[in-house]
């Protein structure tokens, strides 16, 4: 009975430990943004995964790079860092504008270094974009209900795009594969323990 109980707590501790997710669709383009906590309770990851770039829903095309990109802050924010590539951009305090990152208001921007000038080639069509970067508070649970609000600024053949500037919605954790394997794990060894007390139970003494 203790094994199979701690099967059971063990499974669904591992369900609530899955990154929380939102999800945006604005002007043909889909913006999902993965929420994971990290070894340290200050520092959550997030992923930023961008998808249908310059693809056939894409209302306005021709994208060639992303200016900056801005996320409302958390509370008892500290600092935000981009960990992996695309390289070349660089934090800064505050929102953005249509010109970029405005430092000013309760957001913490990513900023390209590289922009100007505009990259004169467009990504290619259905283009995806992975952004991943931490995220520090001062204090632990500082994550609890956070609701991301998104802001990014694009360049390309266009002569303005929408400055995309909206919620990102909640959306249903999805388990990875890893994740799913381990819990598959879980039901089937609880499936083992029962089989085996049920044995034990209908063997005759000797």
């Amino acid at each position: 009975m203790r094994i199979s109980t701690a099967l059971a707590v063990s499974a669904v501790a591992l369900l609530a430990a899955l990154p929380a997710k939102a999800d945006l669709i604005a002007d043909g383009i889909d913006y999902n943004l993965q929420q994971a906590t990290t070894a340290n309770p200050l520092v959550d990851r997030f992923t930023l995964t961008i998808t249908g770039i310059n693809g056939p829903s894409d209302t306005e095309g021709g994208r060639s790079g992303v200016n900056a990109i801005a996320f409302n802050t958390t509370p008892n924010f500290v600092s935000a860092a981009m960990i992996t590539p695309p390289t070349g951009y660089t934090f800064d305090p505050g929102g953005l504008n249509s010109t970029g990152c405005d430092g000013s208001g309760a957001f913490y921007c990513f900023d390209n270094t590289n922009i100007p000038p505009t990259p004169p080639n467009p990504f290619p069509a259905n283009s995806s974009l992975t952004f991943v970067f931490d995220v520090t508070t001062s204090a632990p649970g500082s994550f609890n209900g956070y609701d991301p609000a998104f802001k990014i600024d694009w360049v390309g053949s266009q002569n303005n795009y929408d400055l995309v500037s909206r919620e990102l919605a909640p959306t249903t954790n999805v388990p990875e594969p890893a994740s799913l394997a381990l819990f598959g794990t879980g039901l089937v060894a609880l499936g083992l323990v029962g089989r085996l007390r049920r044995r034990g139970t209908n063997q005759l003494p000797a």
